[in-house]
């Protein structure tokens, strides 16, 4: 996955192979990835990041730690 790394909001890209952990329908849309702390360009770096989805069936939003 590439992530777009500018916040919640910045992007809105359907991933239609994703299953809501909401409603279980497949078809969600990431909305980006906030850095928490770290380098994420960097492969050797400690990093966390959030990523943002939202589900369109049931309006379910969520994030993702990692």
């Amino acid at each position: 996955m590439s992530a777009t790394f500018d916040g919640n909001g910045s992007t809105y890209e359907f991933k239609p192979d994703r299953p809501c952990p909401n409603c279980g329908k497949l078809g969600i849309y990431y909305l980006g990835t906030a850095v928490l702390h770290g380098n994420p360009y960097s492969p050797a770096a400690d990093t966390e990041v959030e990523h943002y989805y939202k589900c369109e069936h049931c309006q379910y939003e969520w994030e993702v730690f990692i």
